[in-house]
């Protein structure tokens, strides 16, 4: 362990300290805000009295062992930015969306009851009131590091004296001023390190602060001119800027891309040391990691869940693989600082050099796992067929868990889980009083004479599932722009400033939603035992089936064993690749017949978080031999009830499925053997993914025995680090039950 001095100093800060910073903050900043709002002040005029007031009452927190200029304390040291978070905690800059949010609901209380019901009873997530405004948002730092916040400043205030309406001019009006706040807030940091510096005595701490003012007083104002003034501004936006705006910023970016020609000049040049950048980048990453105890216990939903992320390798715009000495730094200080956040992304393709994949998977088979895998070669003809242009799509970049945005050019509804198995647990067990509850009745399955009965209404279910939850968003969702508008995020989103638009308000280029559906394995399992046993063998009837199945298989034992031992996703068979196929071309033709909350596109993705769990636990057994109460299968991940046992039927699996129509991505968990796999072994399968559909790889590389003697010793892996879902989390610092999810996956030779 390196840097003692600097882990202490942070450490202490936010577990001790910034919690109740924020609270104080928050307190004081209301009271403030209430008082100098003015009567019928329109959203615009109160999000940048938010950003004055904010700007005005904060006092920078600056670092004797940091380098970097960040740290508000008005945000907890869990929060990502969002304005409501963990426990209900809050922070100043929602006070703009606290005033107007019964909005939502006062404009159809029906309506709101009715949203209310159908996320009770899992048909859907939503985080936000119908849709998802406070999470997920992504800041395109290039436009910072090109031009600063001034190059912006002088764009925005052109097209204000443009503007014709006066929607358009508030909203340009409140992007200046909030820009105007960022450099007020710089400045403030410059003041403070200018002060410690002049009452300092020890020459390696007043360095630091001199440095820290010389930078401050500049940028982001004025653009990044060095490596160590680039990486500030990835701390900067993501601590002020979510102080102000109150939403969640869950991405640095391309920071391989975005450093490495700094880096590469300041080396020629002279000005930097490849040691002191290395040194930079440590810090830099212990700064996020340092924000929560690794060892703290997961028990609930998102106990361990930072929303932090940064995106490695791909291509550029042209095509070519990105990979170079500060790619290689970023993974290097993650696995020697044993660094879980931020969350790394690692794009790789066919084309990936050797190097870069060994890199990657160093930590990968040592069992600390903290990166996902995204095939490239899979996710930009998928981003092309959801609407991209090439270009766009080669620069993507994977936020939050999983999602997929084209960067600087969207920010897509996400945050939203749609459960197939809602319309199939409603339909298999005749649960008519909660298909009233929810406003959506879906056909049983008894009446039905063939399997292709049976299928169409799993497919028209899940279509009446699709509709309504989109005709909810729509009613619902779109009056974002009169209860809360985002003028700074909208300032570097493509087309905002040019259409004199703020995000809410659909001044971006895109803005889709995106459906993360979950449940297709276990559908597709379910379907094809009905299938094989009710219809092709005949071995049972379907009478018998539903039975078994409403009665959670309680005396029909055999007819659970038979159902388990069928066909299933995953197991490479024709059977199970033509139907998981079929179902998701069928699933993509529904989508794309539908128009989005606000006009756009609906997009195809498959993806699932501790739902796995939480929302298994709530719903009944299913015809693929799950009981009640059991886990789902995460995103596209084979279900656990089917042991198979090699690797490579998995991946032929996904050679047979058609990737492009998942334009919003999809996950895939797979654990490797212990001791067995080695660098060139994970190459091998990586390239070998590249040519299937699996988009976002969660590979772990462990065994049941560790993780078994793990439970029993876990003073003897302190370092076992598994990928639980959309994070990652030292294996002992799990609950039992958390543990016991892992531990019945599936294990492949």
């Amino acid at each position: 362990m390196t840097n003692i001095e600097f882990r202490e100093e942070l450490t202490d800060f936010y577990r001790n300290k910034v919690d109740d910073m924020c609270e104080e903050f928050c307190v004081h900043c209301l009271e403030i805000l209430d008082s100098r709002e003015k009567e019928n002040m329109s959203v615009y005029e109160q999000k940048a009295l938010q950003y004055e007031v904010i700007s005005e009452e904060f006092e920078p927190v600056i670092f004797k062992n940091s380098p970097f200029y960040y740290e508000t304390g008005t945000i907890s040291a869990h929060c990502d930015g969002a304005r409501d978070f963990r426990n209900n905690k809050r922070h100043a800059g929602g006070w703009t969306f606290w005033k107007n949010w019964r909005k939502f609901l006062e404009q159809d209380e029906e309506l709101w009851e009715l949203k209310k019901a159908q996320t009770e009873e899992l048909m859907y997530l939503v985080c936000g009131p119908y849709n998802d405004v406070s999470q997920h948002f992504t800041f395109y730092y290039p436009t910072i590091i090109e031009m600063g916040l001034k190059g912006i400043y002088e764009k925005a205030q052109k097209a204000l004296n443009d503007a014709k309406t006066e929607e358009e001019k508030q909203f340009l009006d409140a992007m200046c001023t909030g820009l105007l706040c960022l450099k007020k807030m710089s400045e403030k940091f410059a003041l403070k390190a200018k002060k410690l510096a002049e009452a300092e005595t020890d020459e390696k701490l007043k360095a630091n602060y001199e440095r820290i003012y010389k930078s401050a007083i500049r940028t982001p104002w004025e653009k990044p001119e060095t490596f160590y003034e680039v990486l500030n501004t990835y701390a900067f936006f993501r601590t002020p800027l979510g102080a102000l705006e109150g939403v969640g910023l869950n991405t640095f970016g391309r920071v391989d891309m975005d450093l490495y020609l700094f880096y590469k000049k300041e080396i020629e040049n002279g000005n930097l040391t490849q040691d002191e950048a290395y040194e930079l980048v440590v810090k830099f990453l212990l700064t996020w990691d340092l924000h929560y105890d690794h060892d703290m216990k997961m028990v609930e939903y998102a106990d361990h869940e930072l929303e932090n992320t940064y995106v490695l390798g791909g291509c550029d715009k042209d095509g070519n693989e990105v990979y170079n000495e500060v790619t290689k730094m970023f993974l290097q200080a993650t696995r020697e600082e044993e660094i879980i956040y931020p969350k790394i992304k690692c794009r790789f393709s066919k084309n990936s050099p050797k190097e870069y994949l060994d890199e990657i998977n160093k930590a990968v088979i040592n069992g600390t796992t903290t990166v996902i895998h995204q095939n490239d070669d899979a996710t930009i003809p998928a981003l092309v067929r959801g609407g991209r242009t090439l270009e766009e799509a080669r620069n993507y970049i994977v936020s939050g868990c999983w999602d997929l945005k084209s960067y600087g050019v969207e920010k897509a509804d996400a945050g939203t889980y749609v459960n197939l198995l809602k319309p199939f647990e409603f339909a298999l067990h005749k649960l008519y009083d909660k298909m009233d509850k929810v406003n959506m009745h879906f056909e049983i399955f008894d009446d039905a004479k063939t399997f292709e009965e049976i299928y169409q209404k799993v497919c028209r279910n899940c279509m009446v599932l699709f509709k309504e939850r989109l005709r909810v968003t729509t009613l619902g969702g779109n009056i974002h722009d009169k209860v809360d508008v985002l003028p700074l995020f909208s300032s570097t989103l493509k087309n905002c400033i040019e259409n004199k638009k703020d995000f809410t308000a659909g001044g971006a280029k895109y803005r889709d939603d995106i459906f993360m559906c979950f449940g297709l394995p276990n559908v597709v399992d379910s379907l094809l035992a009905i299938k094989e046993l009710c219809f092709d063998k005949k071995k049972y009837t379907l009478d018998e089936m539903l039975n078994a199945v409403r009665n959670n298989w309680e005396g029909y034992e055999q007819i659970r064993t038979d159902a388990v031992k069928c066909h299933g996703w995953g197991d490479g068979s024709d059977e199970s690749n033509n139907l998981a196929n079929r179902f998701n071309n069928d699933l993509y033709d529904m989508l794309s017949s539908l128009k989005g909350t606000y006009g756009g596109k609906v997009h195809l993705s498959h993806l699932t978080y501790t739902e796995i769990r939480f929302w298994g636990e709530k719903t009944l057994a299913t015809p693929d031999g799950r009981k009640n109460g059991e886990y789902f299968s995460q995103g596209l991940t084979p279900s656990r009830l089917k042991k198979i046992p090699s690797v490579t039927d998995v991946v032929n699996s996904f050679t047979a499925f058609d990737g492009s129509k998942m334009s919003g991505n999809s996950v895939v968990n797979i654990i490797l053997p212990a001791g067995k796999t080695t660098l060139d072994i994970c190459e091998a399968f990586l390239r070998a993914v590249s040519s299937s559909a699996i988009q976002s790889l969660q590979l772990n590389c462990t065994s049941k025995e560790e993780l078994l003697d793990a439970q029993k010793h876990p003073e003897k892996y302190p370092s076992l680090i598994v990928r639980v879902c959309g994070f990652s989390a030292k294996f002992t610092s799990l609950s039992p039950e958390w543990q016991q999810e892992v531990i019945s996956r599936n294990f492949y030779e």
